[in-house]
C-alpha cells in the first residue's frame, strides 16, 4: 500500500511597484506540479485616485501577509521577493505551520536595522521617481537593465503595463522586533547578476539564512528563469509536505 502526502503550500510575496502578477509563470508552474500556491496581494486601492498602490508601511505589510497565511491550511512555504522580504520577517512570528523561508535577491532585515552598505545599487536609487504626494515610481528608460536585465521584450512590456506607483520612500532600514529567520529554517537566494540589489549584499545577508542557493539570474527571475524558481519551490514544498 502506498501513501501520499500533500505538498506544502506556497506562499508568493511581491517587491515594490510590482503585484502578484509577476509570478504568473511560477504559479502556472507549481500548479501544473500539484503543488498548492498562492501569489499575495500587497497592493491596495488608492483614494481619491482609484488607482492600486504598493503598500511600504511595515505593520500593514506585516498584517497583509499574516491575514494570507491564516487562510492557508496546513503547512507553508513562504517566498518574499525584493521588498517583499520584509513582511516575510515578521508576518511569520507565532504561526508554526510555516515550515521554510525563501528570501529570494530580497531584503533580510535584523534586530539591529543592519543593511549592508553594498546592497542598493546606487542605479536603482536613481531611477526611483518621487511624486508630489510621496509616492514613488521608477522611470522606464532607467529601470529595464536594473530589474529586467535578461527578460524578454514581452515581459519587459508587460511589467512596464503593471507597475504601479508605491505608497512612499521604500524603508530598507525597518527593524523588526524579532525575526522568523532566526526561528524558521530558511533559503536565500543570490541572484548574482541582479543589477537593483547588489550580489556581494545579498551574500552578507544571506549568511543570515541556513541555505543559500546562487542563480547567474537578474533582480526577476520569475520571468527570466521561472523554471528555477519551479524546481526550488516544489522540492521544498515537497520536503516540508503535511
Amino acid at each position: 500500500m502506498t501513501t501520499s502526502t500533500t505538498p506544502a503550500t506556497v506562499v508568493l510575496v511581491h517587491g515594490a511597484w510590482h503585484g502578484p502578477w509577476c509570478f504568473d509563470k511560477v504559479v502556472a508552474g507549481l500548479e501544473a506540479r500539484g503543488v498548492p500556491v498562492v501569489a499575495v496581494e500587497r497592493r491596495r486601492t488608492h483614494e481619491p485616485s482609484g488607482a492600486l498602490r504598493g503598500v511600504t508601511d511595515s505593520a500593514e505589510n506585516e498584517r497583509i501577509v499574516r491575514e494570507a497565511l491564516d487562510e492557508v491550511d496546513g503547512p507553508v512555504v513562504l517566498l518574499g521577493h525584493s521588498f517583499g522580504g520584509v513582511p516575510i520577517t515578521t508576518a511569520p512570528l507565532g504561526n508554526d505551520d510555516v515550515k521554510h523561508l525563501v528570501y529570494l535577491t530580497a531584503i533580510m532585515p535584523d534586530t539591529d536595522g543592519s543593511i549592508p552598505d553594498n546592497f542598493a545599487n546606487p542605479d536603482l536609487v536613481g531611477a526611483i521617481q518621487p511624486g508630489e504626494d510621496g509616492s514613488t515610481t521608477v522611470q522606464e528608460d532607467l529601470i529595464r537593465p536594473i530589474f529586467y536585465g535578461q527578460c524578454s521584450d514581452e515581459d519587459y512590456e508587460l511589467a512596464m503595463s503593471e507597475l504601479v506607483r508605491d505608497e512612499a520612500a521604500i524603508p530598507l532600514g525597518d527593524v523588526p522586533r524579532d525575526t522568523a529567520w532566526s526561528k524558521i529554517t530558511t533559503t536565500y537566494v543570490v541572484c548574482t547578476e541582479d543589477q537593483a540589489l547588489l550580489a556581494e549584499g545579498q551574500r552578507t545577508l544571506a549568511r543570515r539564512a541556513d541555505r543559500v542557493v546562487e542563480w547567474a539570474t537578474d533582480h526577476s527571475p520569475f520571468f527570466s528563469a521561472p523554471n528555477l524558481m519551479i524546481d526550488l519551490l516544489d522540492n521544498l514544498a515537497r520536503e516540508y509536505a503535511g
